[in-house]
C-alpha cells in the first residue's frame, strides 16, 4: 500500500512540475475581445481586478504554445499558436492528438467589455463575468454562473448550465436535447419575453441540453 502511494505522489509531483504556465498581460483599450480557442480543452473567464487583461496559459508540454494579441480597430483577437519543431507528417498527428488533452487556458478580463469565444471542442467556464458573453462551438460543457451580461450561445452538441434573475429575457431552442428551467422541463423552442432594460440570454443548438436557474 505505502509503495502504491508513494508511486502516485511521485507521479503527482512530476506532473505538476511539468506543466508550463505562460502568462501575458495588457491594457485593455478597447471594448470588444474575440478569444479564438483552437488547441484548448479548457478556457475560463474571470473578472479582473482592474483595467487590465491578464491571460495564463497552462500546459503539460512545454513550448508547445504561444499566445498571439492581434487588433483590428475596436476588436482585439486572443490566439493560441502551436509552437511545435519540424516533424515527420505521422508523429505530427500522434503529438497533436495527445496534447489537444492538456491545455486550458484562464483569461481576466475588465468588465463591461463585449466578448466572443470561438471553438471546436472545447469546455467554457465563465465566473460569473460582469460584461456580455458570445460563445460559439460544436461541442462541450458551457458553464456561465450567474448571467450578469447579454449572452449569446451556439453549439451543436454538449450541455450549457446558466444562473440567471427571474426578470431575465430567455430565447432558447434545441431540436435534439432538453430544456429545464428550475428543474422544469420545457418545450423547445422556449422563450420568456421581460422588461427591455433586462439582461438577454439566447441559445441555439441542435443536441445540446440546456438547464437554467432563474433566482
Amino acid at each position: 500500500m505505502k509503495k502504491y502511494l508513494l508511486l502516485f505522489t511521485l507521479i503527482s509531483v512530476q506532473l505538476l512540475y511539468c506543466q508550463e504556465k505562460i502568462i501575458q498581460k495588457r491594457k485593455m483599450l478597447v471594448n470588444e475581445l474575440e478569444v479564438v480557442t483552437y488547441g484548448l480543452d479548457d478556457i475560463v473567464i474571470e473578472n479582473s481586478k482592474d483595467e487590465e487583461l491578464e491571460v495564463i496559459l497552462l500546459d503539460e508540454n512545454p513550448h508547445t504554445h504561444n499566445i498571439l494579441f492581434k487588433k483590428e480597430g475596436e476588436i482585439l483577437t486572443i490566439t493560441f499558436e502551436l509552437n511545435i519543431p519540424t516533424l515527420k507528417k505521422e508523429v505530427f498527428r500522434k503529438y497533436i492528438t495527445r496534447r489537444l488533452e492538456r491545455a486550458r487556458a484562464v483569461i481576466k478580463v475588465p468588465k463591461n467589455k463585449h466578448i466572443s469565444i470561438h471553438g471546436k471542442t472545447i469546455g467554457v467556464t465563465s465566473k460569473s463575468y460582469k460584461g456580455d458573453i458570445n460563445i460559439y462551438i460544436e461541442r462541450g460543457n458551457i458553464k456561465l454562473n450567474t448571467v450578469q451580461g447579454n449572452s449569446n450561445i451556439g453549439l451543436f452538441q454538449g450541455n450549457v448550465f446558466v444562473q440567471m434573475t427571474s426578470k431575465s429575457k430567455l430565447d432558447l431552442k434545441t431540436n435534439n436535447g432538453t430544456i429545464l428551467i428550475n428543474g422544469e422541463r420545457k418545450i423547445s423552442p422556449f422563450s420568456k419575453e421581460v422588461t427591455s432594460d433586462s439582461k438577454t440570454l439566447t441559445i441555439n443548438s441542435i443536441h445540446a441540453n440546456i438547464n437554467i436557474e432563474l433566482k
